[in-house]
């Protein structure tokens, strides 16, 4: 294997560094020819190996069956329900995103030996990006469900239906699909004839990381800025009730004790989501960023960016750590839902046991009668 590698790029030097080492080869023929794996092989050398760290397979492995299974326990609660809410609809495509997010992670892994190194970046950039906007679209469209709900509930329960929000979803998967595919329809660095100065990795043009940044900080705005007004709305109507005057308020409703409860458990969801968005959130924005300063600067700026580990980190956490944590903040955080699981798995349990361990049947001829005295 090695004498292979080192025979097809002789007469070659690639820098023996870890950002210069893959700018060589994306900007050299050699792109087109060597597979991702030998890239990553060789620029190994210089320590970058972001799919390689020691326990990988084990550890994508056991977090993609946690995902998979927490995820599909959402959608059978959602199917069980029968229940046409928009929440619910939301929330099933939330973890159907997840589910199609590990599916397509694990298959980039795979495809690491079997296409060449610039298809192979390309497919990962795009890749990349779908998931992380499908996410994003639907966060956007729950934290937008919750908003209307809470602030103007009248509207939304006499005009919001599910037939909405099946619409919605099928544009957000529409629209996702064609903004993040479109390096692959064209949107790259040779269909546009972009120099390599203005190219991640030989991949796609600054133009189209700069597009997606944008898009992302935008949905990361409007999830934060809904979520936290319905926090201090939540907020505002349990000052209001503790203090005993909110029927002297224009536009407040009375609110028992059950309703201040319940307003107080969906405070501190909404405020749960917002710190938890936020750390997975601007952790990938932060990684755009990088991105782009390896375009528009130089790959010797990054040294102290740490970028073989944050890549790594990143990775995992798209891919395999967020669709763990979504069901949990998101679905499970629902009693309904959560009730209808927990009985199903329950229920299946112990007929699992009675037919793997069915009950004695006593003849009754087995059965002793007490003597009776006359």
């Amino acid at each position: 294997m090695e004498r292979n590698i080192s025979d097809a790029y002789t007469g070659f030097s690639p820098p023996n560094a870890t950002g210069p080492c893959l700018e060589w080869f994306a900007e050299n023929a050699l792109s087109e020819n060597l597979t991702f794996e030998t890239v990553r092989t060789i620029c190994a050398i210089s320590g970058w190996a972001p799919f390689g760290f020691p326990g990988s397979k084990s550890v994508t492995i056991v977090l993609s069956v946690i995902g998979m299974l927490l995820n599909s326990l959402v959608v059978f609660g959602v199917v069980k329900l029968q229940q046409r809410k928009p929440l619910y609809y939301l929330i099933a495509n939330l973890a159907v995103i997840d589910i199609v997010t590990n599916i397509v992670g694990n298959v980039m892994l795979e495809l690491t030996e079997a296409v060449t190194y610039r298809r192979f970046m390309v497919f990962l950039v795009t890749v990349v990006h779908f998931p992380v906007i499908l996410s994003l679209t639907g966060l956007v469209l729950l934290s937008v469900d919750r908003y209307v709900s809470v602030q103007h509930p009248i509207f939304y329960h006499g005009t919001v239906g599910s037939g909405h929000v099946l619409v919605a979803v099928a544009a957000a998967w529409v629209s996702a699909a064609l903004l993040c595919f479109s390096p692959m329809m064209g949107w790259n660095c040779k269909g546009t004839n972009t120099s390599d100065d203005r190219c991640f990795l030989g991949a796609v043009e600054g133009s189209y990381i700069v597009f997606m940044t944008v898009l992302c900080a935008a949905g990361v705005v409007v999830v934060v800025f809904t979520n936290a007004r319905v926090f201090v709305t939540l907020r505002r109507r349990l000052n209001i009730a503790a203090n005993g005057n909110h029927n002297q308020q224009v536009g407040c409703v009375h609110m028992n004790q059950q309703h201040i409860i319940s307003a107080q458990k969906k405070a501190r969801s909404v405020l749960v989501i917002i710190v938890v968005f936020l750390i997975a959130w601007l952790l990938f924005l932060w990684w755009q960023v990088t991105i782009l300063v390896t375009i528009y600067n130089t790959w010797d700026s990054l040294v102290g960016f740490g970028v073989n580990l944050q890549f790594r980190f990143v990775f995992l956490v798209v891919f395999w750590f967020a669709p763990i944590v979504n069901p949990l903040v998101y679905a499970f955080r629902l009693p309904t839902l959560r009730r209808v699981v927990w009985n199903s798995l329950r229920n299946g349990a112990v007929r699992l046991w009675r037919r793997l361990v069915p009950p004695q049947q006593v003849h009754p001829a087995a059965i002793l009668m007490p003597a009776v005295d006359v």
